[in-house]
């Protein structure tokens, strides 16, 4: 829709080019990996900085103030949550922040293909025009926990623990809050505000008046290349999600598995899937979103479970997730057990 909005066009032709250009370079790239990082850190470099200017140029003080303020949980007239506030729209949005929960489950597949600690002695899913037959051990190494490899594992988590700090956590924390920002000073208060889509359009409109019409072309832009980032990564880490299990339930883990080929096929299978959703006609399928949003909210409740048994019960001891790690766990669980028994019970009672 946004594409279709800058260069003019049907938005669901627009769609089903975009997921097909993602399948052609998933399935181009020597190592699929290295192709999304690069593309991923591309779209950073780019667009970070760019919010980042248009807020401080767009936004005042007071509305930095507000914000501030958002973020102790005092709203206009009310604490944490506004009153009428749909709970399914509240846990979708919270569901698909950060790395929008199931994704969490492809780190040990990007751990595997980056060559961090273990993963080092693991193959990478390699290109489907690579003419290698690859297969692909999933269970992985393991080490004895001694004094040196033990100081070995701790450089490897403080280097691991900079990295997601400064890259998922600070620069998306930064992002964020600055496109909060940014919508609140361009478009709050407008009357006839859209949801969806359309209010990123009324935001570019918004942005194009406070500076120049062009520079409100460019936000548009600007944000369809980062939901297209978005989507592209969400199809990659599903499809490594899928294709791992498909090969652990199916054959077991103690055998070496074609996983790049396994890893396409379910690829382009998701392809079809969603250019079937566009002929049907959902350009913008809000209703899907949230649905799925929830799905994955309750999918978070159990697989947090499942980590928190999978680290008392087959990691050492030894490297087996601090007391304030397990405290976070907890509260993660009950959050998203509460919030989606909530959801439920608002839905069918």
């Amino acid at each position: 829709t946004l594409f279709a909005y800058v260069f003019g066009g049907n938005a669901t032709v627009i769609g089903i080019v975009f997921l097909i250009l993602i399948g052609i370079i998933l399935s181009t790239g020597k190592y699929i990996y290295s192709t999304v990082e690069h593309f991923s850190k591309g779209i950073i470099m780019i667009g970070v900085p760019a919010i980042v200017i248009l807020t401080f140029f767009l936004a005042d003080v007071s509305q930095a103030g507000e914000l501030l303020q958002g973020l102790m949980g005092k709203g206009n007239g009310y604490w944490f949550l506004p009153v009428g506030i749909p709970l399914a729209s509240f846990l979708a949005a919270f569901a698909f922040s950060g790395a929008a929960g199931n994704l969490n489950l492809a780190q040990s597949s990007y751990i595997r293909e980056k060559g961090y600690g273990m993963g080092k002695y693991m193959d990478k899913v390699k290109s489907l025009f690579s003419g290698q037959k690859q297969h692909i051990d999933l269970e992985g190494y393991t080490f004895d926990p001694t004094v040196e490899n033990m100081d070995r594992f701790s450089g490897w988590w403080k280097q691991v623990n900079k990295e997601h700090f400064l890259v998922f956590f600070l620069t998306g924390v930064i992002t964020v809050l600055l496109l909060i920002l940014l919508s609140y000073a361009t478009t709050f208060g407008t009357a006839g505000n859209a949801q969806g889509i359309q209010f990123v359009i009324n935001e570019a409109i918004a942005i194009g008046k406070g500076t120049f019409p062009l520079m409100g072309t460019f936000f548009a832009l600007l944000m369809g290349i980062m939901l297209f980032s978005t989507q592209f990564t969400v199809l990659d880490s599903t499809s490594r999600i899928i294709s791992e299990n498909y090969a652990a339930t199916k054959l077991g883990k103690k055998i070496s598995h074609p996983l790049s080929r396994y890893y396409y096929i379910f690829l382009w299978v998701q392809i079809a899937f969603g250019i079937i959703v566009f002929l049907f006609g959902f350009t913008e399928p809000l209703t899907l979103l949230i649905i799925s949003a929830v799905l994955n909210a309750f999918c978070m409740f159990v697989h947090i479970a499942l980590v928190n048994v999978l680290n008392i019960k087959e990691l050492p001891k030894e490297i087996q997730a601090s007391l304030w790690r397990k405290i976070i766990l907890l509260i993660s669980f009950l959050f998203f057990g509460i919030f989606s028994a909530l959801t439920l019970w608002d839905k069918v009672f």
